[in-house]
């Protein structure tokens, strides 16, 4: 078969309660070979051959000839196939069918053609067409088999509907052919029904046509019988109210079939056939057919139970302001009765939409009954008569400036409104952060989410200000000196200080401690004032190391008088001597001492060389020296050994 497509129309089934849907409109006059002959329908004769390496049929009209355009009529003296041995006439079809071409080799080719109008309100338009093929299979290319052509031309387009056009070749794989057992050389196909869905054509000029042809080479053939019927009937439907179940048939010739809900949410059940025990109660089901594969397009219908099946619907449960009316129910439809019970507070209990002012709450029952069948359904709405609510508010709060307090309501409300909405996270929730800038009393109010009641609360947020602390600029300061905080504040009084990090500190919670200044450090003053509210302020002290800082003389007198009897370094924001170093002025190194503070006399010179007092004369000396913030300086020179 030639052509892919996916088709999908809604067809509206009709049923009754208890028996068969009614028929659709009769189908085109003899289209089903009904009166006994080919009247209305066209007959061809031709040749098959390969042209462009494509097979090609040419045919002409001619007058109905026997063996090639045979007429079949049910019960007939010879009622099998000579090699397929099934019946010749669709068991299941109407009282005549045609065969298409015979067992004569010669390259010959058929054609019937039958030209109608689908009608213009015809939107469920359709009907069903039988067939079995029967071939001789050469084993040759595609395009020389035998073979079996079904279509629908749109005669206004010249063009051939791709969902109604089915080509069967006899090398081709396709589902339910057998191999004769009369001979080996036959294959053979029995009767098979194709549905057609023309809701899509309505007013459309359109042409059905069959087709066979034998082998190009003219040495083997083909044939393939036809029986058209059931036009514009799509389905069958049974329902019965008791008990409650509805059968669903549908049209014949697919592979699949599968059934749903009417939104298709829920598969119900497969194959042509679906029994639903109980009847769902849902307005339509649908079925989505789906061909064997190669023989035309899925399709989707859509058959309805309703109206003759009752289908209550009170409708959905509510809540109401007391003394609201409220309207029950959906809108009804004819062929039916309604009752609701109780009929209490309700505008007319006998219609398919009252209206009820109930002042308590109620369940409504709503029964609906089929007039012809009896057949009845019930629902019931629930009414719920909403009562005052009442919300509660956390306790005042008391924050600092810049700080968040979450404000929280309890309570029955659905819905809430803050105001003022200013420093509020979202002021339509139950529970919003809020950020005040100052002192403020926040109003709520909640809403049950049916207009009918409110209920108010207040949070009052009290805002305290912050201490401000200012310590100073930052400063460049020398090591080994010292440095006495004076910082600033506001908004006190301050009842706390914490000062750090608290290395070299004389104090760390007082207001002016004094820094030792030794390396580079950023200092951290936290304050809080009465109200537990804090503040921060911080300053860097940035050190360096003078030359001057360090005294080297350049003379002593190792004589014993205890006034310049040792040669040593001395100074102040040192943290440690690398080396120190004295050379004779020859170059002899003379005396040496490393990793040692400054201003101790015990790694000093005392004048001595290899153990005995040195000559006077004057000597060089390099020191390396590490300051308190880490920077090292090297310093050179002579000093002069006086007796």
């Amino acid at each position: 078969m030639k052509g892919n497509c996916t088709l999908i129309l809604f067809i509206v089934l009709s049923y009754y309660a208890g028996g068969q849907s009614s028929p659709g409109s009769q189908c085109p006059a003899n289209i089903d070979f009904e009166a006994g002959s080919l009247l209305h329908w066209k007959c061809f004769t031709g040749k098959t051959s390969v042209a462009n390496n494509d097979n090609a049929i040419t045919v002409s009209t001619s007058m109905p000839i026997t063996g090639r355009h045979t007429l079949y009529t049910k019960g007939a003296a010879t009622d099998l196939d000579p090699y397929g041995r099934f019946p010749v006439n669709a068991p299941d079809g109407s009282g005549y069918a045609v065969r298409l071409g015979n067992n004569i080799n010669g390259s010959e080719a058929e054609r019937i053609s039958y030209e109608f109008t689908v009608p213009t309100n015809a939107n469920d338009a359709s009907f069903t067409y039988r067939y079995a093929v029967v071939f001789q299979d050469p084993g040759h290319n595609p395009n020389e088999q035998p073979r079996f052509i079904a279509r629908m031309l749109d005669v206004a387009t010249n063009a051939y509907l791709p969902c109604a056009s089915n080509e069967y070749i006899a090398t081709a794989a396709l589902p339910g052919f057998q191999t004769s057992p009369v001979d080996k050389s036959v294959k053979y196909k029995s009767w098979s029904s194709v549905f057609l869905n023309l809701g899509a054509y309505a007013g459309k000029r359109l042409q059905l046509e069959f087709t066979t042809a034998d082998c190009t080479r003219g040495a083997h053939w083909g044939y393939a019988y036809v029986d058209v019927g059931d036009c514009n009937v799509t389905a069958s439907a049974l329902y019965e109210c008791n008990p409650n179940i509805a059968s669903f048939t549908g049209p014949p010739g697919f592979q699949e079939y599968k059934w749903y809900d009417n939104n298709f949410s829920t598969v119900l059940g497969t194959g042509e056939t679906l029994v639903l025990n109980p009847a769902p109660k849902i307005n339509n089901v649908n079925v989505v057919v789906i061909p064997f594969n190669g023989f035309g397009c899925s399709d989707t219908l859509q058959a309805s139970i309703y109206p003759m099946l009752p289908l209550a619907d009170a409708g959905p449960d509510t809540l109401i302001c007391p003394g609201k009316p409220v309207s029950l129910g959906t809108p009804g439809a004819s062929g039916f009765t309604y009752a609701w019970s109780p009929a209490i507070n309700l505008s007319d209990p006998l219609v398919a939409q009252p209206v009820g002012t109930p002042p308590g709450p109620v369940a409504y029952e709503l029964t609906v009954t089929n007039a012809e069948s009896g057949c009845i359904d019930k629902d019931t709405m629930n009414i719920t008569v909403f009562q005052p609510i009442a919300i509660g508010v956390s306790p005042d709060e008391t924050i600092c400036e810049g700080q968040s307090v979450n404000l929280h309501v309890t309570g029955t409300a659905v819905e809430y409104l803050w105001s003022p909405a200013q420093g509020l996270s979202n002021a339509n929730i139950r529970d919003p952060i809020a950020i005040p800038q100052q002192t403020t009393t926040y109003r709520v109010v909640g809403f049950d989410g049916h207009q009918c009641f409110t209920d108010t609360g207040f949070i009052k947020v009290l805002v305290n200000q912050k201490p401000r602390v200012n310590v100073g600029p930052d400063i460049v300061q020398a090591t080994g000196t010292s440095y006495t905080f004076s910082p600033v504040t506001a908004n006190g009084p301050i009842v706390n200080w914490q000062w750090s990090p608290g290395n070299d500190l004389s104090c760390t919670n007082c207001a002016t401690p004094v820094a030792a200044v030794k390396k580079n450090v950023t200092y951290y003053a936290t304050v809080t004032n009465e109200h537990g509210c804090v503040a921060t302020d911080s300053m860097q002290i940035r050190t360096f190391c003078l030359n001057t800082q360090v005294f080297i003389p350049n003379a002593f007198s190792p004589d014993g008088d205890g006034v310049n009897d040792v040669f040593m370094v001395r100074g102040k924001g040192i943290g440690q001597v690398r080396s120190f170093r004295i050379f004779s002025r020859w170059g002899e190194l003379v005396f040496e001492r490393t990793n040692f503070l400054p201003n101790d006399p015990a790694f000093g010179w005392d004048g001595r060389v290899r153990g005995k007092a040195g000559p006077p004369e004057v000597y060089v000396y390099t020191a390396d020296v590490v300051c308190e913030n880490d920077l090292i300086n090297t310093y050179k020179g002579n000093v002069t050994l006086l007796k």
